[in-house]
Order: structure tokens, then C-alpha cells, then sequence
């Protein structure tokens, strides 16, 4: 989405132009380009507000400028300055919202969804699904509301964001789901979405969305609905592609080569060799990584892993009601983990997924990081919504949520993952200080708190964050004082 804010200036005049040239190269593609012409809309938007707090027009363009340069240094692989940028649009966002002068609930929502895929980008896979699933209830709650066709566009995409995030940090199941409401909505909005300004950047999400809806229906041998959703990729792809961005000439491609591994695998070998033979002429790199990542297939489902386990551990007596997790809670559409149950309901499926991790990393590492994960989502739910049970029973269930962070992130270290070993290392250390009332009474939470703060101060140290190692290990040390 691009919010002008709501100050737009002739384009003689250097601001003006510099945002109007800023968009022209985000909706061609180019949004690695875009960042200097942003800078500068910043820079002259602050010195028009100068020190006049209501100069809203002024605040609100730097807030939007703020969230589309995030885009434009996740294009550029600068990813720490993207999540600088957006803290500034959230702030400029809040103090609007405060002052009565913006509903911001859609721009704050649009915040979290780009800061998801920020930290997916910097592979930080668990934080960017609990980013992005905030962002996506916040959006239905829009779209459920009074000016709810307005908004549907952009739950489509952000449901698309969705499915991305989850086809390679959470459940395939949701993934899938998510980019089939995804899909589904882009194309029955197709008119009024074909009238925006941002048509392409709508089509560029649709793309992705049938990527995700392609590759786990494939795998789960759905072989029909994988190559309706290769028809409609290619599709959009090839519309695309007329831009002559570089950027839409990777969709295309990766589109063509999905098709034809799927084409291949019912027999049609002839047409998949042809999209095949067209995509490796075009761009051989692009692919040659897409073929990659589908011949590496998607991760464990939830469900799987539970019957993994059970064939694995023997029957568990939790199984059937971890099992109905994988069904809608009432009211709700599974396409977020958020929608698996209640958060009061959460912490405790929370804890009965979270006794199988150990005793399955033993066994099957892949499966125990799936439940692990999914525990930890549940546990991250519950206490984002303030549930009884992690606001008044902390003690109970923190320290189940600490040592299943601690485990699967050393876990993701030894097989070599450090982002998302570090990731989930800044989980535990979080969790281990909420833990700091208990340890004076309790010797065990005590070794827990320091265990977690030590871990996350090892993979700083290692990816050379020395500074903050140190405060780590240093918290570890005061807690034997």
C-alpha cells in the first residue's frame, strides 16, 4: 500500500516530485531505487512540521514516508535500518492516532506486516509469524467493520504476506490456507483492484500467493489445485512482466519453473520440459533456486508432527486434543496460529505440546522443532492477549515456556540456523526475566533464567555482538548473587 499521507504537492515542487518519483519506481519494481527520493520526502517534511506539533499533514507524510522506505531497505538487504524506520512510522502513527487526527489502525497494521517480513528477511523466522499473525487479525477486524470493502485489497495482500512467512517458519497447513483466502480475494476483487493506483503491486502479492498455494498442494499430492494455482501465477506473472522490471521477470520465471515440476509429476512431460527449458534460457539462477526449494519440499504440519510422534514416542494422551487444534476455533478462520484456540486455551495446549519436544529431539529433530515452534506460538499468543493463566499462573507456565525456547534454539544452533537460533534465544531471555520474581524461592527457575541468559549471550558473542553478550552474561551472573 502507499499512503501519500494526505500532503501532496505539485510536482514542481522538490518534495512533491521526490515522492511522486519514489512511488513511480515501488510500483515499477525498483523499490531498492526508491530510498534516497525517500530520505529526502523525510528530511523536507520535517523541516516544513519544524516545531509545530500540529502540523499534521507534515507528521503523517513522514510516518508513510518512514513505512515505504522500510520496503525499499528490505530491497537493498538492509534490514536493521527497515526496522528503524518502521519504529519511526509506529511512533509517527500512535502520536497521530493520539491526537485524534487518524484512524490508524490500518497503518499500524501495515506497520507489523512489513516489520514480519523484515525479520523474515533477516531470518528471524519465529518473531516474523507472530508479527504477521497480529497484523492479520488486525485487518479482519477492519475488514469486519463499517468500512470493511475498502479494506479487503489489503487483507488480501497481507494475507499473502501471511502464507510466505508460514510456508517456511510455521505450519503448512495455514500457510496453504492463508494463500488460498489470499487468492481467492484477490480475484473476486479484480475489478477494483485493476482500477488502483496500486494494480501491480496487488498482482506482485497474488504471484506469491499462488507460489504457496502451488508448492503445499503439490506436496501434499493435491496435484489439481497445485496447477490451478500455477495457472493463475503464471498468469499474473506474464501480465507482469510487461513492466521490464527485473524484479517481475523473476516471478515469471519462478512461475514457469514451478508449472513445469508440476506438469512433470502428472505426466504432461512434455509441457513441464517447455516451461522448464523457457525458465532456465531466461534467468537460470532464479530457476535453478525455485527448483531448489521445491524439490527441498515444506516443512512438518502440526498434524504430521503429532502422528510422528505417536508412532515415534507411542500413544500420548494428549494427542486427540492437540490434534483439534488443527480445526478453526469457534469464530475463527485457521489461516493464523492465533485462530487455533482461545488464549486462555492456548497456554495450556501450549504445555502439552511442549512436554513431546525432548523427548522427540532424540528421535526426529525436524518433528520436535515443529511442536516446539507451535508451543511457543501458543505460549506467545496467550500472553500478547493477557490470558488469565500467563498473567496470574506465570509461575506455572513460564518456566515451560523458557525451557522449550531454550531447547529448540539450541537445537536450530547445532544444524547450523544461527539466525533463528538467536531469534528464539531473545525469546528465552525475554521469558527468563519474567521469571526473575520466582527465582529467590525456587532453585530450578533460577538455573533456567541463567541457562536461557547465558544461551542468548553465546549466539550474540558469536555473531559478534559483544556489547549486548556481555549484558546477557552479566544478567546470568546476578542471578547468582
Amino acid at each position: 500500500m502507499v499512503d501519500s499521507g494526505g500532503l501532496w504537492t505539485p510536482p514542481e515542487d522538490e518534495l512533491g516530485e521526490a515522492l511522486q518519483t519514489a512511488q513511480v519506481l515501488i510500483e515499477e519494481g525498483r523499490a531498492d531505487e526508491a530510498g534516497p527520493y525517500q530520505q529526502r520526502v523525510i528530511e523536507l517534511a520535517r523541516e516544513r512540521a519544524g516545531d509545530r506539533p500540529d502540523h499534521y499533514e507534515a507528521r503523517h507524510l513522514m510516518a508513510a514516508t518512514q513505512y515505504e522506505l522500510a520496503g525499499s531497505l528490505n530491497a537493498s538487504g538492509r534490514h536493521e535500518e527497515a526496522l528503524a524506520a518502521l519504529h519511526e512510522a509506529q511512533l509517527g502513527y500512535t502520536e497521530l492516532s493520539d491526537a485524534g487526527e487518524l484512524d490508524a489502525a490500518s497503518f499500524l497494521a501495515d506497520v507489523r506486516a512489513r516489520r514480519a517480513m523484515t525479520q523474515a528477511h533477516r531470518g528471524y523466522g519465529a518473531t516474523a509469524v507472530l508479527e504477521m499473525d497480529g497484523a492479520v487479525i488486525a485487518y479482519g477486524q477492519l475488514v469486519g467493520g463499517d468500512d470493511g470493502v475498502l479494506h479487503q485489497p489489503d487483507f488480501a495482500r497481507v494475507l499473502a504476506m501471511n502464507a510466505l512467512i508460514l510456508r517456511r517458519y510455521g505450519d503448512p497447513d495455514l500457510a496453504v490456507a492463508s494463500a488460498d483466502a489470499a487468492t481467492q480475494l484477490f480475484l473476486q476483487l479484480a475489478d477494483q483492484i485493476n482500477a488502483s493506483p496500486q494494480s501491480l503491486s496487488y498482482a506482485r502479492y497474488l504471484c506469491s500467493a499462488t507460489a504457496v498455494s502451488a508448492d503445499v498442494h503439490a506436496a501434499e499430492g493435491r496435484l489439481d489445485l497445485a496447477l490451478e494455482a500455477d495457472e493463475i501465477g503464471l498468469n499474473t506473472a506474464d501480465t507482469l512482466a510487461d513492466s521490464e522490471s527485473a524484479t517481475d521477470l523473476r516471478t515469471l520465471v519462478s512461475a514457469l519453473t514451478r508449472k513445469g515440476k508440476h506438469l512433470g509429476v502428472v505426466g504432461r512431460v512434455i509441457e513441464g520440459e517447455n516451461c522448464l527449458r523457457t525458465a532456465f534460457a531466461t534467468d537460470p539462477a532464479t530457476a535453478a533456486l525455485v527448483t531448489e526449494e521445491i524439490d527441498r519440499g515444506i516443512p512438518p504440519s502440526l498434524t504430521t508432527a503429532l502422528e510422528t510422534a505417536e508412532i515415534k514416542l507411542g500413544p500420548y494422551e494428549q494427542y486427540h486434543r492437540l490434534l483439534a487444534l488443527s480445526e478453526p476455533a469457534p469464530g475463527m478462520t485457521l489461516a493464523t496460529v492465533s485462530g487455533r484456540t482461545d488464549p486462555e486455551s492456548a497456554a495450556v495446549r501450549a504445555t502439552e505440546l511442549a512436554e513431546l519436544v525432548r523427548p522427540m529431539l532424540e528421535h526426529d529433530a525436524e518433528t520436535a522443532l515443529t511442536l516446539g515452534l507451535e508451543a511457543h506460538y501458543l505460549f506467545a499468543i496467550s500472553s500478547e492477549r493477557e490470558s488469565h493463566r500467563m498473567r496470574y499462573e506465570t509461575s506455572s507456565y513460564a518456566p515451560v515456556w523458557a525451557q522449550v525456547l531454550l531447547d529448540i534454539s539450541e537445537a536450530y544452533h547445532a544444524v547450523g540456523q544461527t539466525d533463528m537460533a538467536l531469534d528464539l534465544a531473545g525469546w528465552s531471555a525475554d521469558v527468563a526475566t519474567a521469571l526473575i520474581p520466582f527465582t529467590m524461592t525456587d532453585l530450578e527457575v533460577k538455573d533456567l533464567a541463567g541457562a536461557c541468559y547465558r544461551h542468548h549471550g553465546d549466539l550474540l558473542a558469536a555473531t559478534g555482538d559483544f556489547t549486548a553478550s556481555q549484558h546477557a552474561h552479566e544478567a546470568a551472573q546476578q542471578l547468582q548473587t
